[in-house]
């Protein structure tokens, strides 16, 4: 008798476009195991701001509430313990659905990443004190010397990000984007995937965004950002690469007025959603639709008929 297939769904798309409702459908009608691919809803607390499902559906979710907000968590943190429960999901006769809008940890999983070096707390520690006295700006300028490559596609308004590359190259002297071209070896290697992109269209995507930043508000995003204020500290929200954490600090601070805060979201999350259709449209496997339906009855013929 011949052991199981070990399949994966993946569901990837833009911020904003129904992923998640799509996903839990799915858990409806098919045997998977709910898996978050997104690199904010792994910081416990960080719960409206990143859309995490409800409290009640959270247990059906794996890779959620991994790490404390300002707690370092890496692609290959999230391709380790991916790996793990895509494993325990084969085993219990279950097919993995990952499903989130974070490339890079996609990637890092079905792919894999180059081993970077552990970076020497002082390295870290200094380009941070950096951020802290001088901003953003002169770090970016020194990115665009070292990186540029990177620093043609990097977030300019993450600080995370931005720090990163460059204390991958303070502490190697190899930029973080030749790390990123290396030859590299998958955690996982499922024996067929399907890769399911959802995006709704821009003029509608943007509908959606503007949505759900205002229902996140409504929802009591503000009084999240409080709390973890309180418990965490300023500056770990101010270094957060977590959409809207760092701007409604700043409405919090004092900077700048709640509606002022609301549009620099909206223009940040907007940036975003470029950003990953660029990166998921030229992923060759992704087959894309506008229609949550369509995308249901093409993962419904995958695994049955790979069954």
């Amino acid at each position: 008798m011949t052991a199981p297939r070990k399949l994966i769904l993946v569901l990837a798309g833009p911020t904003a476009s129904g992923k998640t409702d799509l996903a839990e459908g799915l858990a409806k009608i098919l045997p998977v195991r709910l898996l978050s691919a997104d690199s904010q809803q792994v910081y416990r607390g960080m719960d409206i701001g990143t859309c995490k499902p409800t409290m009640e559906a959270r247990k059906d979710w794996g890779l959620v509430d991994l790490a404390d907000p300002g707690e370092p968590f890496s692609a290959g943190s999230f391709s380790r313990a991916a790996a793990e429960l895509c494993r325990l999901a084969w085993a219990d006769g279950r097919i993995p659905l990952l499903c989130g809008g974070t490339g890079l940890y996609l990637k890092a999983l079905l792919e894999g990443l180059a081993e970077i070096p552990p970076i020497p707390v002082e390295v870290r520690q200094g380009l941070e004190e950096q951020y802290a006295l001088n901003g953003l700006e002169p770090l970016l300028d020194r990115l665009d010397d070292v990186d540029p490559d990177l620093a043609a596609g990097v977030d300019r308004a993450n600080p995370r990000r931005v720090l990163r590359a460059l204390e991958v190259f303070e502490a190697t002297g190899k930029p973080l984007s030749a790390w990123q071209a290396a030859e590299t070896r998958p955690a996982l290697q499922p024996d067929a995937a399907l890769w399911l992109g959802l995006d709704p269209g821009k003029d509608a995507l943007a509908r959606r965004i503007a949505q759900r930043v205002d229902a996140c508000l409504s929802q009591g995003w503000l009084e999240e950002v409080r709390t973890l204020r309180a418990r965490h500290g300023a500056d770990v929200l101010r270094r957060s690469a977590a959409i809207g954490y760092p701007e409604l600090l700043g409405h919090l601070e004092g900077h700048c007025s709640l509606a002022e805060a609301r549009d620099a979201v909206l223009r940040r999350t907007r940036g975003y959603a470029r950003r990953q259709r660029t990166w998921f449209r030229a992923v060759p496997a992704l087959r894309w639709s506008a229609e949550a339906p369509e995308l249901a009855a093409l993962a419904q013929t995958f695994v049955h008929k790979e069954e």
